[in-house]
């Protein structure tokens, strides 16, 4: 029997551009080339992309009208610092998709350059889509693109097609197959031959075959789908909502956002569970159901305004964007301080994220779940299956809400909940092995710090916010203009 396991291409969870670049490449001295700015405050500002953003047309995005007013050079340090002839600031990597750097005032994103050729897609680590940047002082924001002046060799997206295949199966029908090709090998599989041999291994954890796999691939299953160190155990399980379920759409990463931003709304004292959907719909930096990045997810949040479930309620699939859905609500929702752990992508520990989930709340990790994953039913996950480590990239491709970590006979572990539902695993989470990077669990921690918003009633809701903004914040019993709450929560 001959069949693979696809995660990331058909919505197992993060599915991103065709697109590998790593630091080492993209450190370094470029010139930033920017337009004027077009947007002012809260808005959707997609610079010719699609929203949600689309690997098949994001590449070509806004490239031929695109009209630079200056530039400049910066240096992208090994250090994660960055260098102009004037100012001073961090850089970070967005896993292997692209970079942002932080510099004065100003923040600037784009993803690196690539051409979605033959099956996994070419690689210009040297040059940048046209991206965006944002002035933190004005909120004023527009559109950019970057060049490095020294040219570095255009290489294959080795990892865009995300393949897990376990040592017992083969790959050699896959090797002639395109991109967009490789999703249609995928037969049915013998579901309860694969869980006896798992449960024949020895381990820490049980495999079970769930009904929903039944008659089903692999791909039509994964679809849906400073800190005192002795303290053992430690979680925010009662802030969590019930675990959700993904259905058909890539849209983990999305869930474990919201998520996140939702239990620390809660240890607040906001009790709201916040809308996966409207990001899915209007967030530009993403893949909607095909996929993103929770980094990304905070970055919208930060540039706009998140609703509740209940405005915005989650169906599974791509919607269209309706931004002014948010000037019927009483209150909206946004966040700052959106970061990597450890200050940039590739730089968090065990001890940071214990720290960060104890001092703060829930956060976001990502994992590469081995083809033994979707059969795990209880215990402390680790896997069974061969898995690759990497010094400077880890590869991952889903996931999950990290709300504590815990210790059962001598064997650390994560506390986790998935985006599968309740009749999944524990109740809908699990447990993965800490401390050891299982399945690259510890490559990648992301948080931000949500707020509130109140509407202001007497003014009307304006998407190109040219003026004052229509929003006020509540906190602590003073009200600001929201323009005014981003320059005093920076």
């Amino acid at each position: 029997m001959r069949f693979v396991v696809l995660f990331c291409m058909l919505g197992f969870a993060i599915c991103d551009l065709p697109v590998h670049c790593l630091k080492h490449q993209v450190a370094g001295k470029w010139r930033l080339y920017l337009e004027k700015p077009t947007q002012k405050g809260v808005g959707l500002l997609p610079c010719g992309h699609e929203i949600p953003d689309r690997a098949k047309t994001s590449y070509m995005a806004y490239s031929s009208n695109f009209q630079p007013s200056q530039d400049f050079e910066v240096t992208l340090g090994d250090d994660y610092k960055v260098k102009s002839s004037s100012k001073s600031g961090e850089w970070t990597m967005v896993y292997d998709e692209g970079f942002e750097i932080k510099l004065g005032n100003m923040k600037y994103f784009a993803f690196s350059k690539y051409e979605p050729k033959g099956r996994e897609g070419v690689s210009y680590c040297d040059q940048t889509l046209v991206g965006w940047y944002t002035n933190q002082d004005t909120q004023e924001r527009g559109c950019y693109r970057a060049e490095k002046t020294e040219k570095v060799e255009s290489s294959e997206s080795i990892k865009t097609v995300s393949i897990v295949q376990p040592e017992f199966m083969d790959d050699d029908d896959m090797k002639s197959l395109s991109f967009l090709q490789v999703q249609e090998k995928t037969p049915e599989v013998n579901h309860e031959e694969v869980v006896e041999k798992l449960n024949q291994k020895e381990g820490t954890w049980k495999a079970k075959v769930y009904d929903n796999m039944k008659g089903k691939s692999f791909a039509e299953v994964a679809k849906r789908t400073r800190l005192n160190s002795k303290q053992s155990s430690f979680n925010w399980k009662e802030k969590l909502a019930p675990p959700r379920q993904q259905g058909q759409c890539g849209s983990c990463y999305a869930i474990a956002t919201m998520s996140m931003l939702s239990a620390r709304l809660k240890i607040k004292g906001e009790n709201v569970d916040l809308s996966p959907q409207w990001s899915l719909n209007c967030n530009y930096y993403n893949q909607g159901c095909d996929g993103g990045y929770p980094y990304l997810v905070n970055k919208f949040a930060e540039e706009q305004v998140l609703v509740s479930e209940g405005a915005e309620p989650y169906q599974g699939f791509d919607g269209s964007c309706n931004f002014q859905k948010a000037k019927s609500q009483s209150k909206v929702y946004s966040t700052k301080n959106y970061k990597y752990l450890g200050g940039s992508y590739g730089r968090v520990s065990e001890q940071i994220i214990m720290a960060e989930v104890m001092k703060n709340g829930p956060v976001v990790l990502s994992f590469e779940p081995s083809y033994d994953f979707m059969y795990y039913e209880s215990g402390i996950y680790h896997s069974k299956a061969q898995t690759n480590d990497y010094a400077e990239w880890e590869k991952v491709d889903h996931s999950v809400l990290c709300y504590g970590w815990g210790e059962e006979d001598g064997v650390k572990f994560w506390m986790l909940q998935n985006s599968w539902g309740n009749q999944w695993g524990e109740g809908g989470n699990f447990r993965m092995k800490r401390g050891v990077d299982e399945s690259a669990i510890e490559s990648m921690a992301e948080a931000s710090d949500p707020y509130v918003i109140t509407q202001n009633s007497s003014t009307s809701f304006s998407e190109t916010k040219s003026n004052e903004s229509d929003f006020d914040y509540e906190d602590d019993d003073s009200i600001f203009s929201f323009n005014q709450i981003r320059q005093n929560l920076k």
